[in-house]
């Protein structure tokens, strides 16, 4: 099966999420973020070899299946065991109240924990410590986010680390392509991600594939690969010919064609699903606000035994369930047909 470019219509749901979901399940990768990017000196107390991911998550090779957050256990390097927490946020625009957000995470982690007592990590039963890890990659800088003792009214004297807990912000609208570092393979995601927040992936995208070269005999290679080309072919509507000869730079040409074909018929398959979808739903929509309609006539009907063909053709005619909705109240409640028509004129 040839293709051009995927369908205009067609766009894969939180691509940016399981994109960065696809590669910082890996150990290494996300040991290499932190390792890279903490700006807290927390991560420098972590034994980051041990680091494991223990949620219970599926992201597989074509970015198909996603369950669940990302969370991490590892040790403090003195020994204590520690929780990792991850989560993502892949808007332009920054959430005033996110750290709510992680705030119901970790008391539901901790309620998990309280149900199965063999989690506490101490004799008197205490449990891990948790630690928030944010990534994010917008067109404007997250200068603040806001803790929740920034977002309670806090009365003089009074403790004001109420509720606090460490926050690992990555802000990669702050980094310039020359200053990424890590694991190639990590390099290869965030320049991904920054070049598409800036409007220039498709220029990009030998350059990011590039990144790929000293690990292309890594048996994951393949799989980084073939989730960054789903995500460029996906956003950009590139044609396969260019992702096809950019992909040849780290396996050969059949290999490569064969990924970038593979990728193409999955999307299409997709693209078709999803119109099915929408053509049902919007088949759905249409069927009940017909049936509203037809109420709305048969309400005048049994009330007035006789409804003209002009008001007929009015009810009809309204595509608003809104209208339909208020349309029917007056049927119910008019005292003649008169009043019916020109309460219906008026609209």
């Amino acid at each position: 099966m040839m293709f051009s470019k995927l369908p205009a219509e067609f766009e894969i749901a939180h691509p940016h999420d399981l994109l960065t979901r696809r590669f910082l399940i890996d150990n290494e990768l996300m040991a290499s973020m932190l390792e890279h990017y903490d700006n807290t000196g927390l991560v420098r107390l972590l034994d980051l070899p041990v680091l494991q991911c223990e949620s219970p998550v599926t992201v597989d090779y074509s970015l198909r299946e996603l369950i669940g957050d990302l969370r991490f256990s590892t040790k403090f390097k003195n020994g204590t065991f520690s929780k990792v927490f991850l989560f993502f946020e892949h808007q332009s625009k920054k959430i005033r109240l996110f750290s709510f957000d992680c705030l119901r995470k970790i008391l539901k982690f901790y309620e998990e924990c309280a149900a199965n007592p063999q989690n506490a990590i101490t004799e008197d039963g205490k449990f891990p410590y948790p630690l928030v890890v944010v990534l994010y990659h917008g067109n404007t800088s997250w200068d603040e986010l806001l803790q929740v003792k920034d977002l309670i009214a806090v009365p003089p004297g009074v403790n004001s680390y109420v509720l606090w807990f460490p926050v690992i912000l990555i802000d990669l609208s702050k980094i310039q392509r020359c200053e990424l570092q890590g694991h190639p393979a990590l390099i290869s995601l965030f320049d991904m991600l920054q070049s598409y927040s800036s409007g220039d992936l498709a220029e990009n995208f030998d350059r990011i594939i590039e990144h790929l070269v000293p690990v292309k005999n890594d048996s994951r290679c393949y799989g980084w690969a073939n989730s960054l080309t789903r995500y460029f072919l996906a956003t950009t509507k590139s044609d396969q010919e260019t992702a096809i000869k950019t992909v040849s730079k780290i396996f050969n040409k059949t290999e490569a064609k064969k990924m970038v074909t593979s990728t193409l018929e999955e999307l299409y398959i997709k693209a078709s699903r999803e119109g099915e979808k929408r053509g049902e739903k919007r088949g759905e929509k249409k069927g009940e606000i017909r049936r509203e309609a037809m109420d709305v006539l048969k309400i005048l009907n049994v009330r007035f035994k006789k409804v003209p063909q002009l008001i007929s053709r009015a009810v009809k005619a309204y595509k608003d369930p809104i209208a339909l909705d208020s349309l029917l109240e007056q049927a119910i409640t008019c005292k003649t047909l008169t009043e019916f028509e020109q309460d219906l004129a008026h609209r």
